[in-house]
């Protein structure tokens, strides 16, 4: 009775009626009907476009049916069975893939469902997890073919395997870190085999370091430097050329008061406002300075960091930004940051890059020779 005559209730008989189950689930609650809660968002977990809006629908079900609770068993072991079925579709490859398939494992050998966790085992090479499960399924002849094959010579050329087609897959989408580990750990596993020892050095030589990577951006060169300071010069940071230009010309700083700027002890000194500065100067706002007598940079301070523009020399138009946080792409909806000193882009949420033929929504560390489009732009690492 107390249901019949709630509002609460007859709103959420109303929004399933509509197909609105999270929204029904709300109003079961504020009834306080919390099996019929989590009736509502298994029925929202069944219409689910996403694994993680899945996973969400399932783990918000739970919060509402106690410890001890005859269903939770069956909706955790639907938690493990979702992530299970994506992995098996789409592999385990980077470090948040194989954390999640690993604790689906373990929550599916909970609830007593052997099999299936046996199949999340075997998926992340963890051989004695998977005959302990494969024995409490009875899977007497499955348990028998995985204890012969056994051997150390077998053991190792599976992991080989997994190994390069983790650096494979890692490479493909862009998690160049998760790559190189797992090209690291294969050369050790087999010092002596020359395609390894030879995919190593080439990917090292592409590795880009400094926290420091130049994009060509529809034919524009853009640096980006993952620091608070840099110098200028033939041979620095960002490379500016001229007859007036030294190897190692000015370091600017972006500080909380503005930006010094300081001359490196150049041939033909660093001018502001026409006068060359002796030692070094901060400037509060946007300025131009010199660098001899034939090449001008605009310094113009942005957030915590600073965008250079050459305006005249023979790198005119080269644009350089600086900044220990997030740098924007010109022109583009995407961002740079160098997370672990490792040059990375990242798309806007919910949209995609394409690294060569892959589409990728993750971010990308970038390599040198890189070639990536997004939406219409074109990108090289140069």
């Amino acid at each position: 009775m107390r249901r019949l005559f709630s509002t609460a209730f007859r709103r959420a008989r109303r929004a399933e009626g509509r197909g609105d189950y999270r929204e029904a689930a709300a109003f079961y609650a504020e009834a306080d009907a919390p099996e019929e809660a989590a009736k509502a968002l298994l029925f929202h977990a069944a219409r689910a476009r996403t694994l993680d809006e899945r996973l969400a629908a399932y783990r918000d079900a739970l919060r509402w049916l106690p410890e001890g609770h005859p269903r939770r068993d069956d909706v955790e072991s639907r938690v493990g069975l979702a992530i299970l079925d994506e992995a098996q579709r789409r592999g385990a490859h980077g470090a948040d893939d194989r954390r999640r398939l690993e604790e689906a494992a373990e929550t599916l050998e909970r609830v007593d469902r052997p099999l299936e966790a046996a199949t999340a085992w075997e998926l992340l090479g963890r051989r004695e997890d998977l005959a302990r499960c494969l024995q409490k399924a009875g899977e007497v002849e499955r348990l028998e073919a995985l204890l012969d094959e056994g051997t150390e010579a077998a053991r190792r050329e599976r992991r080989l395997r997994h190994l390069v087609s983790d650096y494979e897959m890692s490479m493909a989408v862009g998690a160049r870190v998760e790559a190189r580990d797992a090209l690291r750990e294969a050369t050790k596993l087999a010092p002596d085999d020359r395609s390894l020892a030879d995919l190593a050095r080439r990917l090292e030589a592409r590795w880009l370091t400094g926290r420091r990577v130049v994009l060509r951006v529809d034919g524009r060169d853009v640096h980006f430097i993952g620091r608070a300071s840099a110098v200028l010069g033939r041979d620095a940071d960002v490379i500016v050329r001229g007859t007036s230009v030294s190897r190692r010309h000015t370091e600017l700083e972006r500080t909380p008061e503005g930006v010094r700027i300081r001359d490196l002890g150049s041939r033909n000194g660093t001018l502001v406002r026409g006068l060359p500065i002796a030692g070094e100067l901060l400037a509060d706002g946007e300025t131009t300075i010199g660098l001899g007598d034939d090449v001008e940079v605009r310094v113009i301070p942005e957030g915590a960091g600073m965008r250079l523009v050459v305006e005249r020399g023979l790198d005119r138009d080269l644009v350089a930004l600086l900044g220990v946080g997030t740098l924007p792409v010109p022109g583009l909806d995407a961002t740079v940051a160098f997370p672990d000193g490792n040059a990375t882009l990242y798309p806007p949420a919910g949209r995609a890059l394409h690294l060569g033929e892959q589409r990728v929504a993750a971010p990308i560390v970038l390599l040198r020779e890189d070639r990536i489009t997004f939406e219409g732009h074109a990108m090289e690492v140069v």
